[in-house]
């Protein structure tokens, strides 16, 4: 992965703000440019997944200084980020939750509300606590698809500590809010000296005392994974029909009608995925036991539902029954992904092309690939804290 850090690029961002009334801490500009490039690489953050913070003084309108975790707005697009999607929230109150033992959503989205130090429109992430929790200036976390293709297997830990060694923490699955917040800030105390954490089927959490140092860390440990990854690669899929992007194409002319017809009218806009390496895996004998397994981390539910349609019938025979997916799997067209928009199609595409890949790297580096338990699935898919950061509320 390019480091995409430019100095002068990082001064042209930063004097966007100079004449805004106000004074931006530099901190602040420095961790939004820092952002800007990480939600650059769909490989690390994607359509508003992940997340950012600074830790820092400000002053209230009463003159009193106050402790300050800004941190990124749930559901905001770190690619196009700005300062304004930074949440201003009271640390003293989030550190305070540590030893509640939990807070329910509707409490902890009330509670966030109330206690923003810049009353605003927009939820702050609901990785809050996790931010607060950290005793760190400033934290990153991000969806490293080369972490996942390592972790999420069996034995994922064994490979990750042979990858890395001390230099990170992993811990299980924790869902987000409390939970998290709690197991990752016991991983950092416990490994004292580790340079972040890593959570199974989610991702990474990095931390530092500057935004470029906490963005070379990130990227210096995905390079790391994926030139690991590359020397482990054991076998290849088995090749089976050769389907070539124009005999795809034609297909999906043929089914594209009656696959409409069998969908919701809310559902239909489609993208065809039919790129070389998604028509090999998609047509090899492995493919539909490596591709029909649960999702790899909380975003795939969220936008790809559960488990894909994989259509076995002929090409003029594809008619679909009972809940409409948002991914149909058929080896001679391609994978249809579906949405009211075409731009929520494509946020389809592009979770299950990532998807894919993940699955795809395990099986070449001889791993099982070991799901996420079936009770966060469906928290992922219908908790509110998620719908709402799905709707970019």
């Amino acid at each position: 992965m390019i480091n995409r850090w430019d100095d002068v690029d990082e001064g042209e961002y930063l004097s966007r703000y100079d004449g805004r009334p106000g004074k931006i801490d530099g901190d602040l500009l420095r961790m939004a440019y820092a952002t800007t490039l990480l939600g650059a690489e769909n490989d690390l953050t994607m359509h508003g997944g992940g997340n950012t913070s600074v830790k820092k003084i400000v002053v209230d309108n009463s003159g009193n200084e106050r402790r300050a975790l800004y941190v990124k707005a749930s559901g905001t697009p770190l690619n196009l980020f700005t300062p304004d999607y930074f949440v201003a929230m009271d640390l003293d109150f989030l550190e305070g939750i540590r030893g509640s033992g939990g807070i329910d959503d509707e409490v902890m989205a009330r509670e966030f509300k109330s206690h923003q130090l810049v009353p605003g429109d927009r939820l702050p992430s609901i990785e809050s606590l996790m931010h607060s929790f950290i005793p760190a200036k400033l934290v990153a976390h991000t969806h490293p698809v080369a972490i996942l293709k390592i972790v999420n297997r069996v034995n994922g830990r064994d490979l990750l500590k042979e990858c890395f060694g001390d230099d990170l923490a992993v811990i299980p699955y924790a869902r987000m809010g409390y939970d998290l917040a709690q197991a990752v800030s016991e991983a950092a105390r416990l490994n004292a000296g580790c340079a972040g954490v890593v959570i199974a089927h989610h991702g990474l959490i990095v931390w530092g005392d500057g935004a470029r140092a906490v963005y070379d860390l990130t990227i210096g440990l995905i390079n790391k994974a994926e030139k690991f990854l590359s020397a482990k690669i054991t076998r290849s899929i088995t090749p089976g029909a050769a389907v070539s992007a124009a005999e795809s194409s034609k297909n999906y002319e043929l089914i594209a009608k009656p696959i409409r017809e069998s969908i919701p009218a809310n559902k239909t806009s489609m993208i065809l995925l039919n790129t070389p390496d998604v028509l090999e895996l998609i047509n090899s004998p492995e493919g539909k036991e490596i591709i029909t397994n649960p999702p790899m981390t909380p975003d795939y539910p969220m936008y790809s539902r559960i488990l894909p349609v994989w259509v076995d019938d002929g090409i003029t025979d594809v008619h679909l029954s009972g809940p409409s997916p948002l991914a149909i799997i058929h080896p001679p067209v391609g994978i249809i992904c579906l949405g009211p928009t075409p731009a929520v199609a494509g946020q389809t595409a592009d979770f299950v092309r990532q998807a894919l890949s993940i699955r795809r790297v395990i099986y070449e580096t001889g791993g099982d690939y070991e799901s996420l338990p079936e009770r966060y699935i469906f928290d992922m898919q219908y908790r509110g804290y998620q719908q709402a950061k799905k709707r970019g509320a």
